[in-house]
């Protein structure tokens, strides 16, 4: 079974928020013996995600479901879970939230709809009885850590474990999401769908994924940006610590949101594309150190595209942005593209490295990507993206460093220039606190 998994200190919400995504048992309620609904399938998902706590069915015959012993009623428990899941819809979800509450549950997602007024109702009724409530309109909960492996979702996609965590809003949203970076490649360390509520407050995942040691970084998609200078507030202390990725979108009041978001160390993204290409870069790479991006590839005409695209994106180019980035030509063998890459690292001539393949008949870029990864593995220090072009193999990360792969340089260059402006803003945040330490010194 799980145990505790994250430090509690004196935060009420981390601490209830703890069991609930990081829970020892878990009941689910609502139609459960037909395949198709709500309740089957998230049970089934918890199943055959195989968790690691108990799992108690609560149904009204009672009968097993999915092989798993069921109850009547949250009453006939045996003991009280630390989540319950609600597949249930509107006063059928109140009552069961209700129940859940006079049974000692301290967390219930609620799957199901609920009109204004009853999504209201519930909301006072989970108050009234300490329950934390994540719905209605919730797509559920997803952990990865393989000592919980917590899947109450009702996605069709199952993301590889990685050190993204995942926020939204609507569940439509949720699924969107999950299936996006699951089918790019991006690893998820944890999920949470709140459901149809007026603001995403993240002041409880905060602190639960802050002290996660599995997540790297964040990732927000809001439903609106009501309130950017809360958030902004919230996010800071995260910021210090982990990147906080969001997605604003375009028009005025999200320039206004944008900058006060991005004054607190958020990376700010039009659209999930651009979050989750930033997302792979600062959760698998180190932060960068400086503003050289060297540029090494096999294609004379893609690598020079891809230095001016990066002098616009404000990088130095090793020698200027007239100087050729490394070409090795298109009839590479693998050894010179790997030894191009490790020249870079041992002459110090960048912070950062972009290496571009294109694959060939003269060439095989699967033994080129083979042997990329390992000179990439030999140089961690330098933050590194790939770019692979010309083939169709499915390629998303190379090497124990998972180096992250995209399928165009412009792409790639963008993640990296965010990873450079969230590590420029650590960097003054550390050097105004050491500013401040110093002026308060008698």
């Amino acid at each position: 079974m799980p145990t505790e998994l994250v430090p509690l200190a004196g935060n009420t919400r981390a601490r209830s928020l703890s069991r609930m995504l990081a829970p020892r048992s878990v009941a689910v309620t609502g139609t459960l013996q037909q395949h198709g609904h709500t309740g089957h399938e998230v049970l089934r998902a918890l199943r055959d995600y195989r968790f690691r706590g108990r799992l108690y069915p609560v149904h009204e015959s009672g009968r097993p479901v999915c092989g798993i012993p069921g109850y009547r009623t949250i009453a006939d428990l045996p003991a009280a879970p630390d989540l319950i899941v609600v597949a249930a819809d509107g006063y059928q979800a109140v009552e069961a939230v209700r129940a859940a509450g006079r049974r000692g549950i301290a967390g219930a997602v609620v799957l199901g709809v609920a009109s204004a007024r009853e999504g209201y109702e519930l909301q006072q009724v989970a108050r009234h009885h300490s329950v934390r409530l994540f719905g209605p309109g919730s797509f559920g909960v997803l952990n990865t850590d393989p000592r919980v492996r917590l899947n109450a979702t009702l996605s069709r996609t199952r993301p590889p474990r990685g050190g993204l965590a995942l926020a939204s809003q609507s569940g439509a949203v949720g699924a969107a999401l999950l299936d996006h970076v699951t089918r790019n490649g991006c690893g998820v360390s944890g999920f949470v769908s709140t459901g149809d509520r007026q603001e995403l407050d993240i002041d409880g995942l905060i602190t639960f994924w802050r002290d996660d040691a599995r997540t790297r970084a964040l990732a927000l998609v809001p439903d609106t940006l009501d309130d950017p200078r809360r958030l902004a507030d919230q996010a800071r202390s995260f910021s210090r610590r982990k990147p906080i990725l969001q997605v604003v979108g375009g028009g005025p009041e999200a320039i206004v949101a944008g900058s006060l978001l991005a004054d607190a160390g958020v990376i700010c993204t039009s659209s999930p594309d651009e979050m989750t290409d930033a997302a792979r870069v600062l959760v698998s790479q180190p932060l960068p150190t400086g503003n050289r991006l060297a540029i090494v590839g096999n294609a004379g005409g893609l690598t020079a595209m891809a230095a001016r695209t990066a002098n616009a994106y404000g990088f130095s180019t090793p020698g200027g942005a007239g100087e050729r980035p490394t070409d090795t030509t298109a009839g590479s063998i693998a050894a010179d593209l790997a030894a191009a890459v490790e020249s870079v690292a041992e002459t110090r001539q960048a912070d950062l490295i972009l290496a571009l393949v294109v694959g060939t008949r003269a060439n095989c870029p699967t033994a080129i990507m083979t042997a990329l990864a390992g000179a990439l593995d030999r140089v961690p220090g330098l933050t590194a993206a790939v770019v692979l072009a010309g083939t169709s193999d499915d390629i998303h990360r190379v090497g124990i460093s998972d180096t992250p792969v995209y399928r165009q340089p412009d792409r790639a260059i963008r993640a990296l220039a965010h990873a450079r402006r969230y590590a420029m803003w650590r960097r003054r945040q550390a050097h105004d606190e050491g500013r401040r330490v110093r002026a308060e010194r008698p």
